[in-house]
């Protein structure tokens, strides 16, 4: 049972709703404090380290989110629920992508609250829980699931976070290794200094060492003044290198160096600057093979490959879908401002049963589409598989193996989005968030033959 004897702080301005949450609080067994302003509120939190924190968005001497972000650096580990008025939606999504483990709306419902802290307030289960996997119950960061898998990468990110080790995640597109990477700098020392993110696959090779390290004012055409690179933004905080392994070999040689001796110097420059910065990496392509093809180095691997992280695809981690679909579903009617929508037994197997090529952005997105098309309190299965454009036989009311039915889905679900690009083998790619090379993989295990036609 959830703790209710804990002491919730509740921070808002409004005399109203302060007694009523007090009221409420009370009945459940909590113990309270109360604070109408930013600089009480913090005090109060110092000084007596509550359970939670009901936090307005709107306080007369600051905005709920500086305050969130404050409680989050002085204890990572509490979960801070919400309150926001009739408006104010759009910054409760914000709260909630920095940190906040949920929101509730004004006039604050007793059933709502009591929901919300039966879920942040649950006790560790036997064994205990890491402050990160505290954090990914208040699905922080984005990180949600229960899965031995995922407490593995609780468990790593707590142990690499407070050290200046090099990370390297690794793991398929849309798996969530951005999430990782911003888990590991805020719950690091370097948390109040910048995390930087620089995607090496999304700038044209010309560029890169710019955007990397700067430049000077005429180093190059268009170069109309000077203009610091990533590593002196992120100078005493973090630098996360998105898809490294579509790196040029020759921005590889000189990121070495910066690793090997801690300077910088931007193009068009004869002097090197120090910087002080944590490097995590990540990718999606497997560097072993790409230092076998002449195209990754072998020395930078080793640099950046201290300590590795690999992030499970939703296939391996499947008992955490119902929870990642819930807490996307939540999230997306707030963000689009509809009444909060669940999912029926039926759609939540039938979740359970994709393949999900594109791992949890897939997910996301396809949450997103239901509560835009769906008008019902309850999504069902059928809904699911409208929002996926599935015939209705691509699913069997009856019963086979898990396994079995899996392929079987699959098989299905491939067939229908090459029927649906005229065979296309690279737009199905594209849309079930996969390499090529992947999709004729998959069609070989599944005895699907490639179409005599198909396009590039």
């Amino acid at each position: 049972m959830p703790d209710s004897g804990s002491l919730v702080l509740v921070i808002d301005d409004d005399d109203a709703v302060r007694k009523t949450c007090v009221e409420f609080l009370r009945a459940r067994g909590n113990r309270t404090l109360v604070a109408a302003s930013v600089g009480e509120g913090l005090r109060l939190f110092a000084d007596k380290r509550p359970a939670a924190v009901l936090l307005d968005l709107k306080l007369p001497d600051g905005t709920g989110i500086d305050v969130l972000r404050e409680l989050q650096r002085q204890a990572p580990g509490t979960p801070v629920v919400m309150v926001s008025g009739y408006g104010s939606l759009d910054e409760a999504v914000e709260a909630m992508r920095v940190g906040a483990a949920d929101f509730i709306e004004k006039p604050v419902s007793r059933e709502r609250l009591f929901a919300v802290l039966d879920r942040v307030l649950a006790p560790p289960r036997v064994g205990g829980e890491t402050d990160v996997e505290r954090i990914a119950d208040g699905a922080r960061y984005g990180m949600v699931g229960r899965s031995e898998a995922m407490r593995r990468i609780y468990q790593l990110v707590e142990m690499a976070a407070p050290t200046k080790c090099r990370v390297f995640i690794t793991g398929e597109s849309g798996t969530g290794k951005e999430l990782i990477a911003r888990a590991i700098h805020a719950l690091s020392p370097r948390r109040d200094r910048p995390f930087i993110e620089l995607n090496c696959a999304a700038i044209p090779s010309e560029l890169i060492e710019s955007e990397m390290f700067g430049h000077l004012k005429g180093a190059f055409t268009g170069a109309v003044g000077d203009r610091k690179g990533k590593f002196e933004v992120a100078d005493g905080g973090t630098l996360f290198l998105d898809e490294i392994g579509d790196m040029s070999l020759m921005t590889q040689a000189k990121l070495l160096r910066v690793l090997q001796e801690g300077i910088v110097m931007p193009v068009g420059s004869s002097e090197s600057r120090p910087v002080d910065v944590r490097i995590l990496a990540a990718t999606s392509k497997n560097l072993l093979e790409e230092i076998a093809a002449g195209t990754f180095r072998e020395d930078l691997y080793h640099r950046i490959n201290v300590l590795t992280i690999a992030v499970p695809p939703m296939r391996a981690r499947r008992e955490d879908i119902s929870e990642l679909a819930e807490h996307f579903l939540r999230l997306a009617s707030v963000e689009n401002g509809v009444k909060p929508k669940r999912l029926s037994s039926r759609a939540v197997d039938l979740l359970v049963q994709m393949p999900w090529p594109g791992n949890v952005r897939e997910l996301r997105n396809l949450m997103e589409r239901l509560v835009v098309l769906v008008g019902k309190d309850v999504v069902g299965h059928e809904d699911v598989m409208a929002a996926l454009h599935m015939p209705s036989g691509a699913v069997s009311d009856g019963a086979l193996p898990l396994r079995q039915a899996r392929a079987r889905f699959e098989r299905e679900y491939i067939l229908h989005r090459l029927t649906a690009n005229k065979g296309n083998l690279g737009e199905t790619a594209r849309d079930l968030g996969i390499e090529r090379t992947n999709l004729y993989r998959k069609m070989k295990q599944l005895g699907i033959r490639p179409p005599s036609r198909s396009r590039a």
